[in-house]
């Protein structure tokens, strides 16, 4: 994995890994069905399913190659469709021709993102002891409504929130996984598969099961997953200094890259 980690090689790898993101996003954004198709341009894509939905954004665009005047304003068409912040990942090998154009109409910094990634050995093991394996039929709307409840740290349950989770249970080349407890369902996360790399996504564990080393479990069901599945690598992305990000430190993962989330109003 070393070798990854050059200023020749990171390039590519962070290409890689941004498109592989895309490609999940797409899928999700496809089973959604709000009859708009994601849009490939420059590299990467750009996806609208919805106002105020997480897939709503653009991601890879402009990796290895150049953006114009005239493939930004079809991003934006696409993106503004309805009212609310049109939104963007950039990361450090975004090319610069696309950081212009969002400096010339006005984007800011909505958040950062760490990219971490290791190898995928083929001996990955799953967990031993603790209960975490893909969802079965019918389990798809308890998955996301226990994903909900990880993340809000056990807010009321809101079905439009809940309902924006469900399109990763039907997506191509996404597995979700569950966590129990004596039959309880404790949290959850998801996989998803594209190019030999396995994009870990949108784990969480509920607060009453915290601090028993579910996550770092799942972070293993799902590497033994992707090694059967013929990956070679693995990536997640989390907020800088997190406990996630340092679960997965534990767990062999090391930063990559940043990313930079920038956001602008349909109004301007």
């Amino acid at each position: 994995m070393t070798d990854l980690f050059t200023p020749e090689t990171l390039p590519v790898l962070a290409a890689r890994i941004e498109r592989a993101q895309a490609a999940q996003n797409a899928a999700c954004a496809r089973v959604a069905s709000h009859g708009v198709v994601p849009l490939s341009i420059a590299g990467g894509q750009v996806i609208f399913a919805g106002a105020g939905s997480p897939l709503t954004q653009a991601v890879a665009l402009a990796l290895g190659q150049k953006m114009t005047t005239a493939e930004f304003d079809q991003v934006e068409a696409l993106l503004g469709r309805e009212p609310g912040p049109m939104q963007i990942e950039t990361c450090p090998y975004t090319d610069a021709t696309l950081l212009a154009l969002l400096a010339e109409r006005g984007y800011r910094i909505s958040e950062f993102q760490q990219v971490l990634v290791r190898a995928i050995e083929t001996s990955e093991a799953p967990p031993s002891g603790v209960d975490i394996r893909p969802i079965r039929a019918g389990e798809e709307e308890r998955w996301a409504q226990v994903i909900f409840e990880a993340f809000t740290d056990g807010a009321p349950l809101d079905p439009a929130l809940v309902s924006l989770m469900l399109p990763a249970t039907r997506a191509e080349g996404t597995t979700c996984f569950m966590a129990l407890v004596d039959g309880v369902p404790a949290g959850g996360g998801a996989v998803a598969v594209h190019d030999g790399i396995a994009t870990l996504a949108g784990a969480g564990i509920k607060v009453p099961f915290r601090r028993r080393g579910l996550q770092t479990a799942l972070v293993r069901a799902r590497l033994a997953f992707a090694a059967q599945a013929g990956c070679a690598m693995a990536s997640s992305s989390t907020h800088p200094g997190t406990t996630s990000q340092r679960n997965l430190e534990r767990m062999g993962f090391r930063i990559a890259y940043p990313k930079v989330v920038l956001v602008r109003s349909k109004e301007g």
